[in-house]
């Protein structure tokens, strides 16, 4: 199928691109991003839109700034369609300070429409007859230059948004669901977006090490961190998680062993006197768990936490929804210590205090 774009790549492209979809009501909007699979850290590599009449496809890695296209996310007055924005969003603002205004998620409607299956191939197949590729879901999409062949892969997740927007819409609407997915893709917009890179505490294994092991691989993570920015490379071309939490255990504590490691990234061996201080330093001190006080409940509020349990499995069986959208952990803590329904959305509160009744 020969899709027919423009690939904006320059400040004018941009502005020409910006100045005939800010007069679009509607847009369909995807990323293609770098996470940690190529080079080192996250960084927004495409960003591809579709409205009814014009596809586009924004080079981030060429025009540095976007503020034009940024402009059009933030505009209330243009529905802005993603298929699950919580990535996304997070890329957004780390990148730009952007929260996009006016969103459509496909994904999140499907939720609330009882699906299965949330990904957008399972949408465009049951609804589009269209069967999703996955033939450049792991391509460096930050390489220059690009190829025609991965610029039309692209483009061809946001061909159909604005139609499943539609489809979705009235599938809401039939099951007198739209109001509720409206206050929540309203609640969107106020959410933290902050990206968090995963931390050392997060790692498979750290808690099974004794507090000294932790502190040698604490040394160990830190000194891969700061390499795998220096050569430019994800962190697990370095020195994989498994590996590091082996060498916190057993580490090498020579220089000669050092540098015969095998298995890493060949900066592990030129810096192998580095790698020793980080041993003997990490040797000096101990590193314990941190650990928070759990929150002791009384036999009242547990026994709420119980009822509200009963009442998610009975309202998420009748309205045809997961629990957690009917309440989410947080909001069932904030109920039970609270007191109140406060912390739901209206549309929650009013099933939830219909079947209290």
């Amino acid at each position: 199928m020969d899709i027919k774009f423009t690939f904006v790549n320059s400040p004018k492209t941009l502005i020409e691109a910006c100045k005939i979809l800010e007069k679009e009501d509607v847009l369909g909007i995807d990323l293609e991003c770098e996470n940690n699979l190529h080079y080192y850290g996250v960084r927004l590599a495409l960003i591809q839109i579709s409205s009814k009449r014009h596809n586009f496809i924004i080079d981030p890695v060429a025009l540095k700034d976007i503020k034009p296209f940024i402009e059009i996310l933030e505009n209330k007055n243009i529905v802005k369609i993603f298929h699950d924005v919580s990535f996304d969003f997070r890329m957004l603002n780390l990148e730009y300070k952007c929260v996009p205004k006016n969103i459509f998620d496909t994904q999140m409607a499907m939720a609330f429409l009882g699906y299965t299956q949330l990904g957008l191939g399972e949408l465009l197949e049951k609804h589009c007859s269209i069967k999703k590729e996955s033939k450049f879901q792991m391509a460096n999409w930050i390489k220059r230059p690009i190829s025609e062949e991965m610029l039309e892969y692209a483009i061809h997740d946001t061909l159909h948004l604005i139609e499943l927007r539609e489809i979705l819409i009235d599938e809401l609407k039939r099951e007198n669901k739209l109001s509720w997915v409206n206050e929540e893709l309203k609640n969107l917009e106020y959410k933290d977006w902050t990206y968090h890179q995963g931390e050392f505490f997060d790692m498979r294994g750290v808690k099974q090490l004794t507090d000294k092991e932790r502190s040698i691989g604490y040394e160990l993570y830190k000194l891969r961190e700061r390499l795998a920015e220096r050569v430019n490379r994800p962190i697990h071309f370095i020195l994989s998680n498994k590996r590091l939490i082996e060498l916190a255990i057993k580490p090498y504590r020579t220089v000669k062993e050092w540098e015969n490691i095998n298995g890493v990234h060949p900066i592990v061996k030129q810096c192998a006197k580095e790698f020793l201080i980080c041993v003997l330093k990490g040797e000096k001190i101990e590193l314990p768990i941190k650990t928070e006080k759990r929150k002791r409940y009384t036999q009242e509020q547990i026994e709420k936490f119980t009822e509200l349990n009963d009442l998610k499995e009975k309202l998420s069986k009748e309205y045809k929804l997961p629990k957690h959208l009917i309440m989410n952990k947080e909001q069932e803590k904030e109920v039970v210590l609270n007191g109140n329904l406060n912390s739901l959305s209206h549309w929650q509160k009013e099933i939830v205090e219909k079947e209290m009744k």
